[in-house]
């Protein structure tokens, strides 16, 4: 088990992704609530659970497995919608990526910084490219994404 410790942010002004190879993703949630969020996804072509747990505002818990393609789909039966977007990985001291939403939620395009430990996160300061921090605000984390309604999705990329 790793735990992971993210600030997000919106993408003010998009950096150079030429030569970055996106992994595309397709998610989709079993559980979510109550501090723990169980999902899988579709990564490319490899098929992925897993399970986090909140351990504060900034960290959580994560748990991760591979599936086959047969367990991904038996699950998909009894998961949310979909989630589906694009990472592209564009540095990895300290770990950032770009996330490109499509579908019900095309428009989002969010920068995601990881860190070792809070006291890295809570000094770090945003690239020039970043705009406003989003961590926290249901617009940071798939599983929240899917509780927005349009009108609300909408207000929070003005």
């Amino acid at each position: 088990m790793k735990n992971e410790i993210e600030r997000k942010f919106f993408v003010q002004e998009m950096p150079d992704l030429s030569g970055i190879k996106p992994l595309h993703y397709e998610r989709y949630f079993l559980k979510r609530g109550d501090g723990v969020e169980e999902r899988i996804s579709k990564v490319n072509d490899k098929y992925v659970y897993e399970r986090k747990v909140e351990v504060s505002a900034l960290e959580r818990s994560r748990e991760k497995k591979k599936l086959g393609e047969q367990e991904f789909n038996q699950l998909k039966e009894k998961a949310s919608e979909a989630v589906i977007r694009e990472r592209y990985n564009i540095s990895s001291n300290p770990d950032i990526a770009i996330q490109i939403y499509h579908g019900r939620f095309e428009g989002l395009v969010r920068a995601e910084v990881e860190f070792e430990t809070e006291e890295e996160a809570k000094s770090f300061i945003p690239l020039p490219w970043m705009g406003k921090e989003m961590t926290g605000l249901p617009i940071a984390r798939d599983s929240k994404l899917l509780d927005l309604k349009a009108r609300e999705f909408q207000e929070y990329l003005k």
